[in-house]
């Protein structure tokens, strides 16, 4: 059986999840499960950073220090009450590994000296002890681990009776599994037997209760990066005395000693003898920041909701086929491992980040003494945090039932069906490919007497998109576009378009999640940002009928909305849906990456081209054009606004509306900028207002989802006074910063009369496919819908897209 798709367990008392979501950015960028490799950071972290970054450049590095000096001293002050010591018994170091470093060096460890080492210990610390061994002499001792596969308590008990040892050492948790070693019990054995206990709490801290006390060691390590939720470059060591009078660094530095005389120092009487003058203040502070987000929500709590989080994870990639768990019985916490049976797991890790699920590989070089003897070359690791949702949980278990079915052979739509996956995402030519009758390489190609295998007519997004994935699937394909590339005339241009999950139906959610994978699929191919997240707000009448849902949207109302968008206002009795993985996408770099990859891949452009007609001949059709005839397998029409010249029989169900938008004079670090204010609507009587912050140097940018029937071929004059003042007021009524028109240009939507698209057959012309009629939201769906036209081409079933299909709109069609 596949793994049932239920709810997380519900949060501890006291404890707001989307209040964690809303203050944690990335929650809008992915379902993000590396926490126990670089957890998310919430905002007032990023802002900690950048205040004292900002200050420095005004004020001065020493400057800014001396008025930071309680900021900085409170980061000593929280991370000891988390770790339940003094405050003098604290250093903050750059990472674990640099801390590590530094108190075993201190220990001066002499030829002979044994080190009991558990197998959960980290390849930095492993390597360390070996170099140290092969250099002094030390002889390091790797302890056995007990059926449960953490350390064997009575073997440890056995080493330590056999003679002096000089150090013992663990990981709380290690970074190949969620095993969650028995600190205390070493720590007692250690404490019993006189020898001090170093834990490396790297993986451990923010996640479970680390009580240094409780638990007997003398010395920990740990970073800031992981489930403390603080920047990277940051880390701690903790010495507790007497053990701290005995120990000096090998190396000390003037922030840790005072150069007394000629030949002689002193060091300071705390923890930070191991620490240097040089340090990272800006992100000491953000630890501080995310040290008091932990002690605010409490580690109990914390502890709790990763706990259960995490068991509930295993028990729903446990049920998945082809899927094996690699935790130890004695795993618990909130990381989580397994293995995609046949597939490498740095595949698995690719393919998931396809699907915007972002975890990692462990390989057995990072963990060796505890992977090796387990049989595992490598696992892949999912550890969940506080702003992990059930849509986070239900994201990754799909998407690894859809690569377990691909991997194995298995019924991949009903697999994906079962995890409650989208049957078919159409994002990687990889996963799709043509049927025996068309070409499966360029060294295959038979082109039958200047026949190609298609031609796309319209390369604006989708016409684009759709060039793209054919030629990388090995096809000869033509493009055809009439007016010069980067033309204004259709609907494709222009600077900025909207990204968003919020829809009415939830027969859109699917494609939804299509259109972000091949964003990320896009992105990754082209090597470059194509879509901003900024979160969305998208309001109407508390009273309407359909509002807007969607995958990880809320609710909200118009106080709320005021405090997520303090440069939106939205008027009385207006509700909003907010989505925080909506953005901006870069809509010109879109066009010109879609086509430069398509050329790169082999497809042919043939820019202003005019097609006069076109008709279908036998299994293929012929495009007539002003150069002459050109015979093609298969037409994909992408004609936008002219779709009604190219399929006379959709003409009385489309509608082409002429919509102007403005740039409005707006400070880009006020309120209408992206500190104030993501991509919005707000559904007023003079229509769909619409829009972006001032974000890219030209202010704000508005548009109302209205406007008179155009026809393209008609010239198009410049947007009007009356149509600018009728925008303008739209836009104060709602965006009360907003200063005066600077620029404004006009664009054509193709409408049909339900507002959705048409992406399929021609009615009855098997051999055309056709996208259009998309309403003025369909560039956001442009790489999926390309790759679903590509798939349709090469006759692979998109039964996921029936609901748009153009029978719809025929007398007798399907629906």
């Amino acid at each position: 059986m596949s793994a049932p798709v239920t709810a997380v367990p519900p949060a501890p008392a006291g404890f707001d999840l989307a209040a964690e979501r809303a203050r944690t950015p990335g929650c809008a960028t992915g379902h993000h499960f590396n926490a126990a490799g670089a957890a998310l950071l919430a905002s007032d972290t990023v802002e900690a950073v950048i205040a004292q970054l900002r200050a420095e450049s005004l004020h001065g590095g020493y400057e800014a220090a001396k008025l930071a000096a309680d900021g900085l001293a409170a980061v000593y002050t929280r991370t000891a009450g988390l770790l339940g010591v003094d405050a003098d018994e604290i250093a903050l170091v750059e990472s674990a590994t640099a801390g590590w470093q530094r108190i075993v060096s201190a220990l001066r460890l002499r030829p002979g000296d044994r080190v009991l080492a558990a197998r959960s210990s980290y390849v930095s610390s492993a390597l360390h002890l070996l170099a140290a061994e092969r250099d002094t002499g030390v002889r390091v001792e790797v302890l056995p681990n007990g059926p449960d596969g953490a350390t064997d308590l009575e073997a440890l008990e056995r080493a330590l009776r056999t003679g002096p040892a000089a150090l013992v050492t663990a990981a709380h948790v290690p970074t190949s599994s969620g095993l969650v070693e028995p600190a205390a019990g070493i720590g007692a054995l250690t404490s019993a037997h006189g020898v001090p206990f170093l834990l490396d709490a790297t993986q451990s801290l923010g996640q479970l209760p680390v009580d240094m006390t409780a638990l007997g060691c003398d010395l920990l390590i740990g970073t800031g990066r992981k489930f403390l939720r603080g920047p990277r470059g940051t880390g701690l060591l903790a010495v507790r005395r007497p053990l701290l009078e005995r120990l000096a660094p090998q190396a000390p530095d003037v922030r840790g000693a005072r150069w007394t005389a000629e030949r002689s120092w002193e060091l300071a009487p705390d923890a930070r003898r191991f620490e240097l003058w040089e340090a990272a203040h800006a992100l000491r502070l953000g630890l501080g920041s995310a040290l008091a987000d932990l002690h605010a929500l409490g580690p109990t709590t914390v502890f709790g909701r990763l706990s259960a989080l995490a068991a509930r994870l295993r028990e729903r990639l446990g049920a998945v086929p082809g899927v094996r768990l690699t935790d130890p019985p004695a795993a618990g916490g909130a990381i989580v491992t397994f293995v995609v049976e046949g597939l490498d797991a740095s595949e698995v890790q690719r393919r998931l980040a396809l699907r915007r699920v972002y975890l990692i590989a462990v390989p057995a070089d990072h963990g060796r003494w505890d992977m090796e003897p387990r049989g595992l070359a490598k696992v892949v690791r999912a550890s969940v945090h506080v702003y992990t949702d059930d849509g986070d949980l239900d994201a990754l278990v799909e998407a690894v039932a859809e690569i377990a079915a691909d991997a194995h052979g298995t019924d991949r739509a009903a697999s994906a069906a079962r995890a409650g996956a989208t049957a078919a995402t159409g994002v990687t030519a990889a996963t799709s490919r043509p049927p025996a009758h068309l070409p499966r390489a360029r060294a295959a190609r038979t082109p039958a007497a200047g026949r190609r295998d298609a031609v796309v007519v319209g390369l604006g997004v989708h016409g684009g998109a759709a060039l793209r994935q054919l030629a990388e699937r090995g096809l000869d394909v033509l493009g055809i576009e009439r007016f010069p590339m980067g033309h204004d005339r259709g609907s494709s241009h222009g600077a900025t378009r909207m990204i968003r999950r919020a829809y009415p139906h939830s027969d859109w959610d699917g494609l939804v999640d299509t259109a972000y994978r091949a964003w990320a699929e896009l992105e990754q191919a082209a090597g470059t940002r194509l879509v901003d997240v900024t979160g969305g707000l998208y309001a109407a009448p508390g009273e309407r009928s359909d509002p807007l849902r969607g995958p990880g949207c809320r609710a909200v109302d118009r106080e709320a909305a005021a405090r997520i968008f303090p440069g939106l206002r939205l008027p009385e009795g207006f509700t909003a849906v907010h989505d925080p993985a909506a953005g901006i996408i870069d809509a010109r770099a879109t066009l010109r990456t879609q086509l430069a990859l398509a050329e790169r891949a082999g497809a042919t452009i043939a820019d202003r081209t005019l097609v006069t007609g076109w008709r279908p001949d036998g299994d293929g059709v012929v495009v007539r054009t002003a150069d002459g005839e050109v015979r093609a397998r298969r037409l994909v029409l992408c004609a936008g606004p002219w779709t009604p010249y190219l399929v006379p029989s959709l003409t009385a169900h489309l509608t082409v509306t002429r919509i102007v938008n403005a740039y409005f004079a707006a400070d880009p670090a006020g309120p209408l900028g992206p500190g104030g204010l993501g991509s919005f609507s707000v559904d007023l009587p003079e229509g769909l207002l619409y829009g972006f912050p001032a974000a890219d140097g030209r202010g704000l940018k508005a548009g109302l989802d209205s406007g008179p029937a155009w026809d393209p071929e008609a010239p198009r004059p410049a947007a009007t006074d009356a149509e600018l003042a009728l925008l303008a007021r739209a836009v104060k009524r709602v965006l009360p910063g907003a200063g005066p028109v600077t620029e404004s240009l006009t664009c054509l939507y193709t409408m049909t009369p339900d507002r959705r698209f048409l992406v399929g057959e021609v009615p009855g012309v098997p051999q055309a496919l056709l996208a259009s009629a998309c309403s003025g939201h369909g560039f956001k769906f442009g790489p999926a819908i390309g790759a679903a036209l590509a798939d349709l081409v090469c006759e692979l079933p998109r039964p996921d897209l029936d609901f748009l299909s153009p029978a719809r709109l025929v007398p007798g069609g399907a629906r």
